[in-house]
């Protein structure tokens, strides 16, 4: 599977190499009618004009997909006729550097990679340049045009881009893999944190709604059947079974606060300037926050009123919701205790928000919750990842490529005329030598993945130095023409040290290497070439390396938006993951509380149920209970076993029940399951438990032991398992139950 950083590659390189074809291509061909003469003038406008017509037309097939084949067929139809008219077109002039059509040809080759495959790539560069060579030894028999030169050079030439578009090519795919690395992490990490805010949210929905709701009929605040306690039973069942779905449009939360205010029998007095949208998540959030806070009220205030003040800001929203209750004093309430002072606060701090409580004995109680409108986005590393990868592929392909132009071409050169064209023959070979040596150490800082830094600037310059060595060794006569091969090719070492600089830069010292050279030759007086075949020859290799540093400058901006997809494709996968997963998670937790608590609420939702019997108060009282423990049970400390005796202890108290609590020893880390057994009989018997109660834990490395003696209701048998054995004690209405796990 193609990704994102290759995908935009093959998109953005096809769409460069064809502007990057139809604009030199025109320039070479159009600077040709002014510039040089043709043996036939009509037919060279004729078929220039036509060959950029017809380059034009290919563009807009190409980016409208119009066909797969044959326009490409059609363009190496075009292309060899175009060679073919040389007899026409070009004339045989040994100073003039190269033809049109050889640069317009070489240019088209040098862009096929990003447009054919490799197999049909190499097809079309040998019968293009078959067919070149054929039109040329037409037009010129024996002559100057007849260069088995230019078919090497024009096939290594297409043989190295190429290469660079493979190298490329590669290091874009490299960098889908290791953002496709990172993304694999980034989305288990983001599937474990959602499943533990998941969790919390459902703990703490549970808290404010069914927890709420059985605890209210277990205290015997509800003296028979209520409407209101049917629909909010009702409420209770939908939101433990998961159908009050977060989704990421926006709502209108002042809609959500007049719905959770309306079931609910205080008189809401309402402070509101204006409706808020906010994305759902942010809205049902507080939503479910206010639904906690009146719950409260109702339970705890000795009020029937409240204020509901709703204020929207440049950066935050605020809910407030007073009452003017008896109150209470938040510094008394213990850490154990999963109120909503606890409950809330932890709420919104991990949705990004606050919130605080603020109450006195007396003086009625605020809750103050503030949810910010924007979140600050988490930095992406992607980009540079996809951007280094990018420039490190293009880097090794100008490596490639300037290692074979010396080791290939130049040398060969070199060699060839080291008895003829130079005034001495060692400027000439410390001038290859120190071109091999700049190139290999970019290779070196290439491979270990090391900028250059400030040696960027050492090695240019040393660059322009030799440059000027290979140019005041040459024979005037020799100067620009074959024999001066370091005239263009330095360009390359410059290439390589400025590819990653920006477009101006690039192009500004490039072309004053070019200009030193040529202002050397100008004050020489000679020159191989003449002025058209000057800008001829420099135009065929500078053309090629202006083009480097623009593709340097696409692929600076494709990392960014390569990354941008990459990120909106892995949200998308990530967002997939977690609905999954949570969904599952959110089906186990329905499934946990469908033979206990789900029953009772739906009792309760129906009428069935009598909340006013002392039969249904137990229940609810064990399953609000067990509610409490499952909230214990997520906080992270010391000694989980005592933090949920204590969690069961406090909802006894709530039921009127005082409950003396002593431990002794030590314990060793229980699992849940293990801890709910030993737990399980102190919920049972304080449920019903009348008077006084008296709850302890003793333990040891080996063993621990649970023991609840209270005057209570009948017990019903709580089996053994998980390593746990029950033994229970009657006398009259006093029951001692003991809970005990040891190892074997």
């Amino acid at each position: 599977m193609i990704g994102s950083a290759e995908r935009g590659l093959l998109r953005q390189g096809m769409r460069y190499a064809l502007a990057l074809r139809v604009v030199l291509v025109a320039l070479s061909s159009l600077a040709s009618l002014v510039l040089l003469s043709a043996p036939n003038q009509v037919v060279t406008v004729g078929v220039v004009l036509g060959l950029n017509l017809w380059n034009a037309c290919y563009v807009y097939l190409r980016l409208h997909r119009t066909g797969r084949f044959w326009p490409v067929l059609l363009d190496v139809a075009v292309l060899c006729g175009v060679c073919l008219s040389q007899v026409w077109t070009v004339t045989s002039d040994p100073r003039s550097g190269g033809t049109w059509v050889l640069i317009a040809m070489a240019i088209t080759l040098i862009t096929y990679p990003w447009l054919v495959g490799g197999w049909a790539l190499a097809g079309i560069t040998v019968l293009v340049v078959a067919v070149h060579y054929l039109g040329t030894w037409l037009a010129d028999p024996g002559g100057w045009l007849v260069s088995e030169a230019v078919v090497v050079w024009t096939l290594a030439e297409a043989l190295l881009s190429w290469g660079l578009y493979r190298f490329v090519r590669r290091s874009a795919r490299a960098a889908d893999r290791a953002v496709e690395r990172e993304e694999k992490l980034r989305r288990e990490a983001a599937v474990a944190t959602a499943r533990r805010a998941d969790e919390r949210e459902y703990l703490a929905a549970l808290h404010d709604t069914a927890s709420a709701t059985l605890l209210m009929v277990g205290t015997g605040v509800v003296p028979g059947r209520e409407g209101w306690l049917a629909g909010q039973a009702a409420r209770d069942l939908r939101e433990i079974g998961g159908a009050d779905a977060e989704h990421t449009a926006e709502v209108d939360l002042l809609e959500l606060l007049h719905e959770v205010a309306g079931h609910t029998s205080l008189r809401i007095s309402w402070n509101v300037a204006k409706s808020v949208r906010l994305p759902a998540v942010d809205a049902v959030l507080l939503s479910r926050g206010v639904r906690e806070a009146l719950t409260n009220i109702v339970r705890h205030a000795d009020t029937d009123q409240a204020e509901i003040r709703l204020h929207c800001g440049s950066d935050q929203v605020t809910v407030e919701i007073s009452d003017g209750g008896k109150g209470f004093d938040p510094g008394q309430i213990p850490d154990h205790r999963y109120g909503v002072t606890r409950s809330l606060v932890e709420r919104m701090t991990r949705a990004g928000g606050s919130a605080e409580i603020v109450s006195s004995p007396g003086m009625g109680t605020t809750v103050r919750m503030t949810c910010p409108l924007r979140r600050p986005e988490a930095d992406d590393g992607d980009a540079k990842m996809i951007g280094t990868s990018f420039q490190r592929g293009l880097r090794w392909g100008v490596v490639v490529m300037s290692l074979a132009i010396l080791l290939f071409l130049d040398l060969q050169r070199l060699l060839s005329n080291q008895a003829t064209a130079y005034r001495a023959v060692w400027p000439q070979y410390v001038t290859w030598g120190g071109l091999l040596a700049v190139t290999l150490v970019v290779a070196v800082a290439t491979w270990r993945n090391r900028p250059l830094g400030r040696w960027r600037w050492v090695l240019l310059v040393l660059v322009f130095a030799l440059s000027v060595l290979g140019t005041v060794s040459m024979r005037p006569e020799y100067l620009i023409g074959p024999a001066h091969w370091s005239e263009g090719d330095a360009g390359w070492q410059v290439v390589l040290l400025m590819m990653d600089t920006r477009v101006g830069l690039f192009a500004v010292v490039l072309a004053a290497q070019y200009l030193m050279t040529f202002g050397m030759a100008a004050f020489a007086g000679q020159a191989a070439l003449s002025v058209a075949g000057v800008v001829n020859a420099t135009w065929a290799v500078l053309t090629y390396q202006l083009a480097i540093a623009m593709i340097a400058a696409v692929l600076r901006g494709l990392a960014v938006s390569s990354a941008k997809v990459a990120r909106a494709e892995e949200q998308l996968r990530t967002a997939e993951a977690v609905a999954q997963q949570l969904h599952q998670d959110r089906k186990q937790r329905y499934a946990a509380l469908a033979e206990t608590a789900v029953p009772l609420l739906q009792g309760l939702a129906s009428g069935e149920l009598d909340p006013a019997e002392e039969s249904v108060q137990r229940s609810c009282a064990v399953e609000a209970a067990r509610m409490r423990r499952l909230f214990a049970e997520s906080t992270a400390v010391a000694d989980p076993l005592l933090h949920e005796l204590r969690a069961c202890i406090e909802t006894a108290e709530r039921l009127g029940v005082p409950v003396a609590f002593a431990e002794r020893g030590t314990r060793p880390k229980l699992p849940a399951h293990v801890r709910r057994r030993l737990t399980e009989p102190t919920i049972a018997v304080l449920a019903g438990a009348r008077g006084k109660a008296r709850v302890t834990v003793t333990g040891t490395e080996q063993n621990v032991t649970v023991s609840v003696l209270a005057a209570c209701a009948p017990v019903a048998s709580i089996p053994d398992g998980d390593g746990v054995s029950i033994s229970t004690v009657r006398n009259g209405d006093r029951w001692w139950i003991q809970a005990t796990w040891g190892e074997d």
